[in-house]
């Protein structure tokens, strides 16, 4: 796996954990539901799908933005270290 690949795919499993940490913060206060238990609990898996790929296309292009804004150009070196060529003498 290339480095960008890991950085990439390691900063969005970070944001996932760190969105689902904070919707649990954020549901302190109580929740009354009117109605039956089971009609809450059923939800088309094609839309649970939608939705999750939603997020996580949202979380990707925001991460990927962020991740450019924060990326630094590195300078191409100015010295030659090693060289395993030989030189050809004619």
């Amino acid at each position: 796996m290339s480095k960008v690949t890991r950085n990439r795919l390691a900063g969005l499993i970070a944001g996932l954990s760190v969105g689902l940490l904070a919707q649990q913060a954020s549901a302190t206060e109580e929740i009354v539901v009117y109605g039956s238990a089971s009609s809450v609990f059923k939800i088309e898996p094609a839309m649970f799908r939608a939705d999750i790929d939603n997020y996580v296309r949202a979380l990707n292009s925001q991460l990927r933005t962020a991740l450019d804004q924060s990326h630094k150009p590195t300078p191409a070196p100015k010295v030659e270290l090693a060289n395993n060529t030989t030189p050809v003498r004619g």
